[in-house]
């Protein structure tokens, strides 16, 4: 089976940022891919490089062997095609000029299409459904009708290489099948290769052959869906709890968010301080505060990004003076904050000796009987000239502080209520059950 795509360590972004970072990719042909992420794993800017609109800045990208940037665009267009999110055309050009553009590439550009040209077109509209509006303006169309459209015009480039950048996400649910199945059919009977983005992991799963798994900007996984789509895997990438479930059956899966606390759990009356810093613990001062913990944090420079965050989630917080190291009064307030905390939760911070000062915090949390939550990861993120960080935290740790990896799973570790119903509203539940 002949190399559809092939991406040898590339390197590739904007200016001197890089996204994607060392990334080796082979796509046989008759490929169906998925391309999973979230957002900023670099999913649109391997694409961009897939389809030679953007040079990387290492590395070799090729197409059936040959390196794409020395294929000319007009060539290019006949190996593969673009589907992209939404596409802004300023000219009213009718569906019809859009999808007969498909063409543009065999035909060229002051040739009139021939009567094979119009029925590749014809046959493109009316898997699409888009026959019926021909006549109309692209820009006058709905958000899915003008989605339908642009598949339209890519299907009638006849490509051997399909990319498909969020191509469904705007239309209904029976259009979305409807692409998703057009697409399958081309890839089965065609053998066209086909790459697409999704945010929809349950479509991906369903359609493809293989998915491949982004995340700041690197291949975290890659291989068969029940592979990749694992509960540990999204939890890692996409920083929430999920429940997979595999049908023994048919083989499909079912992706479903769990709740952030399960069964009426809540933070209410719980109060958790949190050591954080440079924008390490937005996301989980966000998500406790959302769960209802009462909560505290610092010591924060002040301007920092977390003090920010905390003080607008209505965290009490002890700051110090902005790229100032934690003096004494700044970490006696802290500890008088602290003093009836029920938990602790060290965020991923980096140490460095102007904040080694707030372990402090977790010591006394934890030698009151309090539990200590740390995020792994230490032994990256300890700057101090003799490793004090990584010290104290392995003391932390074997005086039964517990490690966590991810929100998702810091929210499942932590302490927290029951929320009970009025008793009204337990009679009303039971009876709906019935």
């Amino acid at each position: 089976m002949k190399t559809a795509l092939h991406l040898n360590h590339v390197t590739a972004g904007y200016r001197n940022n890089a996204v994607l970072h060392d990334v080796s990719l082979q796509v046989l042909e008759g490929e169906m891919i998925g391309i999973l992420g979230p957002n900023g794993a670099g999913k649109s800017t391997l694409f961009k490089v897939l389809s030679g609109w953007l040079a990387p800045q290492s590395g070799t990208v090729s197409i059936f062997g040959n390196p794409i940037q020395r294929i000319p665009p007009q060539e290019r267009a006949r190996y593969l095609a673009v589907v992209p999110q939404e596409l802004d055309i300023p000219v009213p050009y009718s569906v019809e000029e859009v999808v007969m553009m498909g063409r543009t590439a065999s035909i060229g550009r002051l040739a009139s299409p021939s009567a094979k040209d119009r029925q590749i077109a014809e046959r493109a509209m009316a898997y699409t459904d888009v026959a019926d509006i021909r006549h109309r303006p692209l820009n006058e169309l709905s958000g899915g009708e003008r989605q339908r459209a642009i598949v339209a015009m890519a299907l009638a480039q006849e490509p051997r290489i399909i990319l498909m950048d969020e191509a469904t996400s705007r239309l209904d649910i029976n259009h979305r099948l409807e692409i998703m199945q057009l697409v399958e059919r081309l890839n089965a009977e065609s053998g066209v290769t086909v790459m697409m983005i999704s945010h929809d992991l349950q479509l991906a799963a369903e359609f493809s052959h293989r998915l491949i798994m982004l995340d700041h900007g690197r291949i975290v996984a890659d291989g068969r869906p029940a592979g990749v789509l694992t509960e540990t895997a999204l939890r890692q990438v996409y920083h929430c709890d999920v429940r997979v479930h595999e049908d023994t059956r048919t083989g499909s899966l079912s992706i479903l968010p769990a709740p952030r606390l399960h069964g009426g759990k809540t933070g209410n009356g719980i109060s958790i301080h949190v050591v954080a810093g440079g924008g390490c613990g937005e996301e989980t001062l966000r998500r406790l505060a959302l769960s209802g913990y009462t909560l505290t944090a610092g010591v924060l420079n002040q301007g920092d990004l977390d003090a920010d965050v905390a003080t607008a989630l209505g965290a009490r917080v002890a700051l110090e003076q902005p790229f100032s190291p934690i003096s004494p009064a700044a970490l006696d307030k802290a500890m008088e904050l602290v003093t009836a905390t029920t938990a602790a939760v060290l965020t991923p911070v980096p140490f460095g000796s102007g904040n080694l000062a707030n372990l402090a915090l977790l010591e006394r949390i934890q030698a009151a009987g309090q539990p200590v939550f740390l995020a792994t990861g230490i032994e990256t993120r300890d700057y101090t000239l003799h490793k004090e960080a990584v010290t104290r935290v392995n003391a932390l740790l074997n005086r039964g502080a517990i490690p966590w990896h991810d929100v998702a799973e810091l929210a499942a570790l932590l302490p927290h209520t029951t929320l009970l119903l009025p008793t009204s509203q337990e009679e009303d539940f039971t009876t709906d059950l019935h």
